[in-house]
């Protein structure tokens, strides 16, 4: 089935619509995912799907979408809205350049691409009558480079536990209300990111915080007058190197994520090349194997920074952690995953059952008892370049695979539903 020129038209609407996540947006950038979801309500609109949004933060909102099926299984697609900034980009960020067999552009790869392919897919699905398709509920999510709380909020509809106290935050003006997707429960989850069309069937998780050394300003002719910021938060950022290095690499890795890591992303500090530092500012990034806990994680660095560093006349402090997920671990997955595998195979496609470093929305719909896997066209090593691109070749393979999940081509077997 040739699906390529449809997913490649949408996947140029869909770059021209910048949705930089405010969090990582530069100065002046357009940020957020707002026009998006807008042009996604359009698209459900002409396509006759019923939709309906969730609020996750301020003008920031999921969107669903309903595909119905035949054979009355569930299954939930879910791909994020959101993408890392233009800043530093070599080409034009928000404008689809195609050459050489390849589209370039902010979000090409990550994960718009994958967006263009399910959105083509599930169009061109909705038109078969196949009695083994499933219903396809699609969730665009928000917030993904920078928690999760979208796939976050989304997983929570189907928590049994969970006391929904602000109906009002789901708008069912589309006629997908909030009861009806409850009702939906999906038998399995499939999310949209780019991995060379293997299939990820765990990864590791995250957690992320900021730390801060207050010290005393000075003039910087009298530097014992002052406490050095900047001196102080080197050995910080030397204890956590050697926390990487000495303790987490010794670990046993995780057979298909590999070891635990830890490291400084970000520093700031200083106000002028004549006044000692009197704060200086890091970003740390954690890395989890799927089995950690970030709270476990979290404390545990924070423990050996107080081990190994004197501070003097500094004080260390460190926030409460921004982002944080834990891994998805493989053991409620393997059958969907393999009846996936086995579909990319039977195109011709030498797919494998893999582990991923990064993290990502998949964890969080896993928490609720769902079956979740990750597979998509592209391939992640293009994901946030400055030249991002997604080979049309994966495009077309990508369209082409998830039209026949959503045909009912990839049989779910019993039992993927507690």
């Amino acid at each position: 089935m040739q699906v390529l020129s449809q997913v490649l038209h949408t996947l140029e609407e869909l770059i021209a619509i910048p949705s930089v996540n405010p969090r990582l947006a530069a100065c002046g950038e357009p940020h957020g995912e707002k026009l998006l979801t807008t042009w996604l309500i359009t698209f459900a609109r002409a396509a006759g799907w019923k939709w309906g949004l969730q609020a996750v933060h301020a003008e920031r909102t999921n969107f669903l979408a309903l595909i119905p099926g035949e054979s009355g299984q569930t299954l939930l697609w879910d791909v994020h809205q959101d993408t890392v900034s233009s800043q530093g980009m070599t080409i034009e960020p928000f404008d689809a350049t195609r050459r050489n067999g390849r589209v370039y552009g902010r979000g090409a790869c990550d994960v718009k691409g994958p967006m263009a392919a399910m959105l083509t897919a599930l169009r061109m699905a909705a038109a078969s009558t196949a009695s083994t398709k499933p219903h396809i509920l699609l969730a665009c999510t928000v917030n993904e480079e920078c928690g999760f709380t979208g796939a976050r909020a989304l997983a929570g509809i189907w928590q049994e536990d969970r006391q929904d106290s602000a109906p009002a935050s789901f708008i069912d003006d589309g006629g997908l209300t909030l009861s009806m997707v409850k009702s939906l429960r999906p038998a399995a989850a499939l999310v949209a990111e780019p991995t060379d069309m293997n299939v990820i069937v765990a990864h590791r998780g995250v957690i992320r915080w900021q730390c801060t050394v207050q010290g005393r300003a000075a003039h910087s002719s009298r530097p014992e007058a002052g406490a050095n910021a900047i001196y102080a938060m080197t050995r910080v950022v030397q204890a956590i190197e050697e926390h990487h290095r000495h303790e987490l690499a010794e670990r046993s890795p995780d057979p298909l994520c590999g070891p635990p890591t830890a490291c400084v992303t970000t520093i700031q500090g200083g106000t002028g090349p004549n006044t000692i530092p009197d704060r200086a500012v890091i970003d740390i990034d954690r890395r989890l194997r799927p089995d950690e806990s970030p709270d476990t994680a979290y404390r545990e660095l924070i423990d050996y920074v107080a081990s190994q560093v004197e501070l003097d006349d500094c004080r260390l402090e460190h926030a409460r952690p921004w982002m944080q997920s834990r891994g998805l671990e493989c053991d409620q997955n393997q059958a969907w995953a393999q009846r996936l595998v086995e579909l990319v195979r039977s195109l011709g496609i030498n797919a494998e059952l893999q582990g991923a470093v990064y993290g990502t929305d998949a964890a969080s719909i896993a928490t609720v008892g769902i079956p979740t896997v990750v597979l998509g066209p592209g391939s992640i090593a293009q994901a946030h370049t400055a030249d991002e691109w997604i080979a049309e070749d994966q495009l077309a393979l990508g369209g082409e695979v998830y039209y026949r999940i959503a045909t009912g081509e990839a049989v779910l077997p019993p039992p993927l539903r507690a």
